[in-house]
């Protein structure tokens, strides 16, 4: 499910790029989140409709 996971520069947070899910699976996923939960953290989910890739990248496309 997660491709990527790291910090957002600078200390703005994180990101993590999904693929492979339903928005409703990862909104579900998300609401477990013990900092979630706790409100630590504040989610947002951003779709990205992709224009360029690098080639190992391609199954993004799909």
């Amino acid at each position: 499910m997660f491709l990527v996971v790291g910090s957002l520069q600078p200390n703005q947070g994180g990101g993590i790029v999904a693929h492979n899910t339903t928005q409703e699976e990862l909104e579900a996923r998300i609401n477990q989140d013990p900092f979630v939960v706790e409100k630590v953290v504040t989610a947002e989910v951003l779709n990205i409709t992709p224009s360029m890739l690098d080639d190992r990248l391609s199954f993004l496309a799909a």
